[in-house]
């Protein structure tokens, strides 16, 4: 009887003293002896919280600030030293992450590390070079209203180099087109974003007007105009009052438009000097806390404009 109180309670404490967070300390570098930018993460936490945050804009939108915090928590993340020494707060059970760019990522448990006295040595991947284009004009330009079937986010990390974009793959039905002729209904392209703003991200609205260039073989998103269908059932864009002075031309001034009824911009959210920039009079109607766009741009027009646009900017 002894004895089973004696191992159970020898049991307790293991199962007590593996759930405890202890100071772990130990030495980490990389095989070309250059220590700068190695990250040590408990569970690989922050790089779940950053994917998921890459494929779930509902999550990102309510946890704009996480990654910062994860990041500056210290029972989380921490860097070793200009000679490879770390300390990190975990518990025995926890699994520590040595990652760097470039490199292979390594995790071991705290507990291995501790009893076997583990120094942790990264080294070089193998990976892919990026595909070097010094194509300044497309082949070809797809011009066309588009409605969105997915886009899905591009893993980097097999590529050599550092990017300091986001890489997406998007697929989208032709609806309309006013560039070369696509020979198909649907087109799969490329999408590179350097952290937008919600709304000049394009993956945020299901029609937009987006220019596709064919460069050195590989069709690449140029860009894009969020669309609405109006009373008569044609395309056209709202004015963007943040973008109009990009947008002026004699020829393509705004026009008084008739949109869809269903199309208005919820206010909950804005400050009534944010409103009154953002959306004048001249150019919406406000009523019940939304902005009804009564002055746009059709897609036709928006397609010549953008044109003009790019030739000045070629000069």
């Amino acid at each position: 009887m002894k004895k089973k109180i004696i191992c159970s309670v020898l049991f307790l404490c293991m199962i007590i003293c593996k759930s405890q967070t202890i100071n772990v300390r130990g030495i980490v570098e990389d095989s070309l002896k250059i220590n700068s930018f190695i990250g040590i993460n408990v569970n690989d936490t922050i790089r779940k919280f950053r994917d998921r945050q890459l494929k779930d804009k509902a999550f990102k939108e309510k946890n704009p600030d996480g990654y910062d915090k994860l990041i500056k928590n210290k029972d989380l993340f921490t860097s070793p030293d200009s000679v490879g020494n770390y300390t990190i707060n975990a518990k025995l059970t926890d699994t520590l992450y040595f990652y760097k760019w470039g490199y292979t990522t390594k995790k071991y448990k705290v507990e291995d590390i501790i009893n076997n006295n583990i120094k942790v040595v990264l080294k070089p991947r193998p990976c892919i070079p990026y595909k070097k284009c010094d194509q300044q004009n497309p082949s070809k330009l797809y011009a066309f209203v588009g409605k969105k079937i997915d886009v899905s986010y591009i893993d980097q990390s097999k590529y050599c180099g550092v990017s300091l974009s986001t890489e997406y793959k998007a697929e989208y039905n032709i609806t309309q087109e006013f560039g070369d002729h696509y020979p198909d209904s649907t087109i799969i392209f490329t999408a590179y974003d350097h952290n937008s703003m919600y709304e000049y991200d394009f993956r945020n609205y299901d029609n937009i007007l987006i220019f596709v260039g064919e460069y050195c073989g590989d069709l690449i998103k140029d860009y894009f105009f969020p669309v609405y269908k109006t009373i008569d059932g044609r395309w056209a864009t709202p004015v963007d009052i943040y973008m109009e002075h990009y947008y002026k031309s004699e020829k393509f001034s705004p026009l008084d438009i008739t949109f869809d009824h269903s199309v208005n911009f919820d206010l909950s959210d804005y400050s009534s000097v944010r409103i009154e920039y953002k959306f004048p009079k001249e150019y919406y109607k406000i009523k019940n806390g939304k902005a009804y766009p009564i002055k746009g741009r059709y897609a036709e027009d928006l397609v010549k404009l953008w044109k003009e646009i790019s030739t000045k900017n070629q000069k």
